[in-house]
């Protein structure tokens, strides 16, 4: 049975504290285990403090693995890049040995792309110790917005692919996402937001 439990903090800086040591300590736990641990991470501004504090802790970063919940379909060197966000906040001092296997391929558009990066993630130690995610005004995980084909697809529990490409109308950039299937292949997930409206 699914165990399911609800936190609410007065401010920020508790909850950063919270989640920093629930983090460490499933990591430790994946690497006592089996010897190395995977994470997914949430892009955003949202997470970016708890990924601050990680990158301080001295910890057995070669043996971790990080992916990322989703990814807007520009280069690695765009500001829009989630990949870009967790090499400059998590990438670094201590957990700068750590290994990321980034959504963004080489493919000439998402659609091409979406098979590379299945081929990438087959790295990805899996199932991950947890999954960390944000959640949109509109509900939506990761980039699985209501209403799109895609979302469809990659929310159908029998698609075993790992990641969906996400095309949006009117001009979006297009993204790509971690398929319900992977994101639900973990031991924990948690589920990061702020504000009534969420």
């Amino acid at each position: 049975m699914t165990n399911l439990s609800e936190f609410i903090f007065g401010d920020r800086e508790d909850l950063f504290q919270q989640l920093e040591r629930d983090v460490m300590g499933k990591l430790q736990d994946g690497i006592l285990k089996h010897g190395k641990a995977s994470m997914l991470l949430s892009g955003g501004t949202t997470p970016g403090p708890l990924y601050e504090r990680l990158s301080g802790q001295k910890f057995d970063w070669e043996k971790v693995w990080f992916s990322l919940t989703d990814e807007r379909w520009v280069d690695r060197d765009n500001p829009q890049s989630n990949e870009k966000l967790i090499r400059e906040t998590l990438l670094k001092n201590e957990a700068k040995a750590a290994h990321l296997i980034g959504l963004k391929s080489e493919g000439a558009d998402v659609v091409v792309g979406q098979i590379k990066t299945d081929e990438k993630l087959s790295d990805l130690p899996l199932p991950s110790e947890l999954v960390l995610l944000g959640m949109g005004e509109d509900g939506h995980i990761a980039s699985l917005f209501p209403g799109l084909e895609n979302t469809k697809e990659a929310m159908d529990i029998s698609n075993k692919n790992l990641c969906q490409a996400i095309i949006r109308e009117g001009g979006e950039i297009p993204r790509i996402s971690m398929t319900l299937s992977a994101l639900l292949d973990t031991k924990h997930i948690f589920l990061l937001f702020f504000g009534a409206n969420q």
